[in-house]
C-alpha cells in the first residue's frame, strides 16, 4: 500500500510540475517580444539592401542610378550656367540710342539662339534623370520585368534572407502566443 501511495504521490508531483496556462502564455509573449526585437534590429540592413538592389537594377537598365544622374545633371547645369554668364556682353562703345536696327536684330537673334541652346542643354541634362526615374517607377510596379528583376536581386541578398527568416519566426511566435491565450481559462 505504501508503495502504491508513493508512486501515486510521485505521479501527482510530476504532473503538477508542468506550466500553467498563464505561464505558457507569458513565455509565448516573451518569445514573441524577443523575436520582434530581433526583426526590428534587422530592418535597417533590410532597407539598405532594398535600396542597393533597386539601384543595381536601375543601373543595369538605365545605365545610371537616380543619384548618379542627378549629380551629373547638377554638375552639367553648373557648366551651362557658366556658359550663359560668359556670353559676350555689349562692348559699350556705342550709346544705347545710336544702335542700328541690324545691331538690335542681331542681339535679339543671339538671345533667341542662347535661349534655344539652354533649352536643348536642359533637355539633355534631364533625359538621364527622367530615364532613371522611369526605371525606378517600373521597379515599384508589380508585374513589370523591372519589378521581377528587382525581386530576384533582392531575394539573393543575405540581409533580405535573414530578415525574411526572422519574419517567419515572428509569425510562428505570434501564432504560439495566440494559441496560449486561447488556452487561458476564461
Amino acid at each position: 500500500m505504501s508503495r502504491s501511495f508513493s508512486i501515486l504521490m510521485m505521479l501527482l508531483l510530476v504532473a503538477g510540475c508542468g506550466q500553467s496556462p498563464q505561464e505558457k502564455y507569458d513565455a509565448a509573449v516573451r518569445d514573441l517580444e524577443r523575436a520582434q526585437a530581433r526583426l526590428d534590429n534587422l530592418r535597417p540592413a533590410y532597407d539598405v539592401a532594398r535600396q542597393t538592389a533597386a539601384s543595381a537594377v536601375c543601373k543595369e537598365i538605365a545605365g545610371v542610378t537616380p543619384e548618379e544622374s542627378a549629380a551629373a545633371a547638377l554638375q552639367s547645369l553648373g557648366a551651362v550656367l557658366d556658359q550663359t554668364a560668359a556670353a559676350p556682353a555689349d562692348d559699350g562703345k556705342k550709346p544705347a540710342g545710336s544702335k542700328k536696327a541690324s545691331d538690335i536684330d542681331q542681339t535679339i537673334d543671339n538671345l533667341i539662339a542662347a535661349q534655344k541652346n539652354v533649352q536643348e542643354q536642359q533637355a539633355a541634362l534631364a533625359a538621364p534623370v527622367a530615364k532613371a526615374n522611369e526605371v525606378m517607377n517600373k521597379i515599384k510596379t508589380p508585374g513589370t520585368p523591372e519589378a521581377k528583376l528587382f525581386t530576384e536581386k533582392l531575394a539573393a541578398m543575405p540581409e533580405v534572407q535573414a530578415y525574411e527568416r526572422q519574419q517567419k519566426r515572428v509569425e510562428r511566435a505570434l501564432q504560439e502566443a495566440d494559441d496560449a491565450k486561447a488556452a487561458l481559462p476564461k
